[in-house]
């Protein structure tokens, strides 16, 4: 999904970023300055080569670039990365996990011009982690000039009383959605959905919109078929009632939507929330908020896919 318009909308207050563990280090994918790269898109308008090429010649210019090798590492700011990041080194920032809140600074820079083809950013700025930080391998964090920020929650309610609650909340809006089965020589059929695993469905409680402490946001998402979806992220009330269709109902789609996490970016107690928004062969995370009575896309990142 392209969320270029919506990002560029956000305020210079609002601004935050996801980062990225690798096991050594967090890169944090600038969407902001990417975005704001559209025109150097190729000319169907799918794809970002000229992003791409432009950048090897940056690189070309500081390092020795050779088509073999994807990977460059530079620890000197340089007046040609300003079209890539907005971040310099020693840039102060917060960064927010499963495991808390710790500052941090930018140290570096990092290019990866294999991403080019899931056309992603390419271009990111380093931070590394403290080492009180507990962090796995691949985990996607919130990176913030706000030091009000919360810690990450991606575990959500976990009590099976209320996870089967809003199981039978959600039941009924399911009614018709066919779903694939596989016997033991891979053969499919198709029938109807008979209940909600615990793998498919989310719950996350909190105050969402505002107006409540104790909201639930809902996500679900079930496989109809190899490459097709249907999903839903609703905040809910905890007798059911809908309040906010989030992500609404979308049944045997090519895409999908799934709440993966909740986090305060600011500290005035109303949760924004983190989806992984994808398809079968690709997708990338989106930090949204409720805003006077809609949601609001407040950045994006590491999107990939064929």
């Amino acid at each position: 999904v392209n969320n270029s318009k919506k990002i560029n909308d956000v305020s210079s207050d609002e601004r935050v970023f996801f980062g990225r563990y690798d096991g050594k280090k967090i890169i944090i994918d600038d969407y902001y300055k990417f975005s704001a790269n559209e025109k150097l898109s190729d000319s169907t308008g799918g794809g970002y080569d000229l992003y791409g090429s432009k950048l090897k010649e940056v690189i070309a210019k500081y390092a020795t670039y050779n088509e073999n090798f994807p990977d460059y590492y530079f620890s000197e700011y340089k007046p040609e990365f300003a079209e890539y990041t907005s971040f310099k080194i020693g840039d102060k920032i917060y960064l927010s996990g499963t495991s808390g809140v710790y500052p941090a600074e930018v140290s570096g820079y990092y290019v990866n011009m294999d991403d080019m083809v899931g056309a992603g950013t390419i271009f990111y700025a380093v931070v590394m982690p403290p080492k009180e930080m507990k962090l796995d391998e691949y985990e996607v964090v919130v990176c913030s000039y706000n030091s009000s920020i919360s810690a990450v929650n991606r575990k959500g309610v976990t009590n099976q009383g209320i996870i089967d609650e809003f199981k039978g909340y959600i039941m009924p809006k399911l009614k018709g959605v066919m779903v694939s089965e596989y016997n033991d020589k891979g053969e499919a059929k198709t029938v109807p959905l008979k209940k909600i695993s615990n793998e498919d469905i989310k719950i996350f409680e909190g105050s969402f919109t505002g107006k409540d402490k104790s909201e639930f946001l809902v996500s679900v998402r079930l496989q109809n078929d190899f490459t097709n979806f249907t999903s839903l992220v609703f905040v809910m009330d905890a007798e059911g009632k809908v309040i906010s269709e989030f992500m609404p109902l979308a049944v045997n789609n090519f895409t999908f939507s799934m709440a993966e996490g909740v986090v305060d970016m600011n500290g005035d107690g109303v949760l924004e929330v983190i989806t992984y928004d994808g398809y079968y062969e690709g997708g990338g995370y989106n930090l949204n908020k409720y805003n006077g009575g809609l949601w609001k896309t407040l950045t994006t990142g590491f999107v990939f896919g064929v």
